[in-house]
């Protein structure tokens, strides 16, 4: 029978209640209706459901999110070209010393793509960096309305309810996510290390060992602050009890976060291609869909993840308790709560002995 794995770290929590919107009043006495969807229970499903049927809704608040992405779409869609020519130029030669009389004192070409590489790129991939940073404190308003429309907790005030959550949440988030974007730029630049060493035919065992540790230990660390991110606006659990929790939904449903995490890094993936134009398409998209419907996937795996965590808690509570009992009944110098009942003899009263007062003492 399957166990819950890491069970210790595990708190059993409910998904948070949120406080009732104000109704807006039709007539003397009486308010205006809630009208409330029925959604598929099965945590996938319903976050596919309530993208198409809460999407006009949600993606008012990703316009809010939106406005903290300012600082990544300028970076990457012009500063990034830009900062490159400022620092290479772009009046390179490589037609020198080609042996046909041309002049010499041509560029290395090599050494303009390990400049390329090193002096633009790793440096573009910081900025980018600190923009994702600056991104992420959006999100916590923005995962504060995707949990309500997700469980139905009704809002039609969606500026009220976005700045309702970012003013919870944006700490949470803020620490969170700064700690998975360093995990990231740190595989990033071990890469771009790699591929300018390569690029001077000098790359030797310690570059290859960066890539792999930094990709071998970072990509797994990549999915607890996801996980946290999926719990913090669902469940009644503090900072720590999130990153303990996130630690054990790992534990035991791995495949479904990992399958999570492939999905929803994809669309970065392809801005390694460093094509402008397929950035801003990709930019476009993630703006209109990607963004919304990520922060969705991202609640229902934590939700899944909490209910297969609480089943087997559950289950765990039971046999122990049942063991505990079994236990009882075998020995009776253990109780109910499986401890040992030290049975002293009971000491014999003294009994009274009757003496007649008239009868004297011998001497």
């Amino acid at each position: 029978m399957r166990q819950l794995r890491l069970a210790s770290l595990y708190t059993d929590a409910p998904v948070r209640v949120e406080p009732e919107e104000p109704k807006k009043v039709v007539a003397a006495g009486l308010v205006e209706a809630t009208e409330k969807k029925d959604y598929p229970n099965t945590f996938f499903k319903r976050a596919f459901a309530v993208f198409r049927g809460e999407f006009s809704t949600l993606f008012k608040s990703t316009l809010w999110f939106l406005a903290f992405t300012f600082p990544f779409i300028v970076i990457l869609a012009w500063f990034a070209g830009y900062f490159e020519n400022m620092v290479l130029g772009g009046t390179y030669n490589f037609m020198g010393d080609i042996g046909v009389g041309f002049p010499g004192g041509g560029d290395n070409i090599n050494l303009a793509v390990a400049r390329l590489y090193w002096d633009v790129k790793a440096p573009v991939v910081c900025m980018l960096a600190g923009a994702l940073i600056i991104g992420s404190l959006g999100l916590s308003g923005l995962f504060y309305c995707v949990k309500r429309s997700f469980f139905q907790d009704v809002y039609k005030r969606v500026t009220r309810t976005y700045w309702m959550g970012f003013a919870k949440y944006w700490w949470k988030f803020f620490v969170t996510l700064t700690v998975e974007v360093l995990i990231g730029l740190a595989m990033s630049i071990s890469l771009v290390y790699l591929l300018q060493q390569q690029s001077l035919g000098t790359a030797g065992a310690g570059a290859y060992c960066a890539v792999v540790f930094s990709f071998v230990f970072g990509a797994p660390m990549l999915l607890v602050p996801m996980v946290m991110a999926g719990l913090f606006a669902t469940y009644e659990l503090t900072f720590f009890q999130a990153f303990k929790n996130a630690i054990v939904i790992i534990a035991n449903t791995p495949i479904v976060v990992i399958v999570t995490g492939i999905v929803s890094v994809a669309p970065l993936l392809v801005l390694i291609a460093n094509v402008p134009i397929l950035s801003i398409i990709i930019y476009i998209a993630m703006a209109l869909v990607g963004t919304t419907l990520t922060a969705l996937l991202w609640t229902a795996m934590a939700g899944r993840g909490m209910e297969t965590c609480h089943h087997l808690y559950e289950q765990k509570q039971k046999e122990e308790m049942v063991l505990a009992r079994k236990t009882a009944k075998s020995n009776p110098y253990i109780n109910a709560q499986g401890e040992t009942v030290n049975r002293q003899p009971k000491k014999k009263k003294p009994q009274n002995v009757y003496q007649n007062p008239k009868k004297k003492k011998k001497k």
